[in-house]
């Protein structure tokens, strides 16, 4: 039995449309991970699944974890700095001394350091990482 002349034609296209995306991924980094995900990784586990607050470690805390799906009817308008400022956690909020929430922008500029070995962390993948995940939350804003 003859060899194709086809598989080679054919492993250098699957290869072809595999290894660009391959690629893409391990450039960006978590800086490519969606907002949804890192809502389900980070987040969910005090907001909820559904963003509405019964996440199982938020039981304990000193005071109720906010519902995510009414910012937007709370606010008046999605509050999207209100929540970078909040998530990023970096620069202190007036009036928010205790803080129980954790300082997600540290967590992914860490995350950034490892992924370039070692370096100062990637600032742009971190504010990435947070628009992305202030778009996912979004998304989950309710109709008043």
């Amino acid at each position: 039995m003859g060899v194709s002349p086809f598989r080679p034609a054919w492993a250098l296209l699957l290869l072809g449309l595999t290894f660009p995306a391959a690629v893409q991924a391990q450039e960006t980094g978590n800086a490519g991970v969606s907002g949804e995900a890192d809502f389900n990784m980070y987040c969910a586990s005090c907001h909820g699944e559904d963003g509405k607050g019964g996440g199982p470690k938020a039981f304990g805390l000193s005071k109720p974890v906010p519902d995510m799906t009414t910012l937007t009817a709370r606010y008046g308008s999605f509050p999207k700095d209100r929540l970078a400022r909040l998530i990023d956690g970096r620069d202190p909020i007036e009036g928010h001394v205790d803080r129980e929430m954790p300082v997600w922008g540290v967590w992914f500029k860490e995350e950034a350091a490892a992924e370039l070995g070692g370096a100062e962390g990637d600032e742009s993948s971190v504010a990435r990482r947070v628009e992305n995940l202030i778009g996912y939350v979004e998304t989950l804003q309710t109709a008043p």
